[in-house]
């Protein structure tokens, strides 16, 4: 397999997104580098209180990265737990009771955490 490199390890784009979702008060923000993974290199979990404001936050973070000429995908959103993909990053934002319910945290358990908010 080879290794990827993604424009996301780029911390001034780390950040840009963080603040995002930051601005957008998504909370218990948890952001996992993952080594062993085909599919990202990086995967962020946040909770969100309704579907307007996961909606928002997606749409935002979609004019960011297609202002940086990347491609991105979103699924779910109009569910309690929705995904967003682009350049080897996965975000999933989940309502309180659907991060409990699918408790992804535990596939990650061997990830570095990278940052935490709340």
């Amino acid at each position: 397999m080879t290794e990827r490199k993604t424009e996301f390890t780029n911390n001034f784009f780390f950040d840009n997104v963080i603040d995002i979702l930051l601005t957008q008060k998504c909370t218990n923000i948890k952001a996992f580098k993952v080594e062993k993974n085909s599919f990202f290199d990086v995967v962020i979990m946040c909770n969100v209180t309704s579907n307007t404001q996961m909606v928002s936050s997606v749409k935002k973070l979609k004019n960011l990265v297609k202002s940086k000429n990347k491609n991105f995908f979103s699924e779910g959103i109009d569910s309690s737990w929705a995904l967003v993909e682009f350049e080897g990053v996965g975000i999933h934002f989940f309502t309180e009771e659907a991060r409990e319910y699918y408790n992804l945290e535990d596939l990650f358990f061997d990830s570095n955490l990278m940052l935490q908010y709340g």
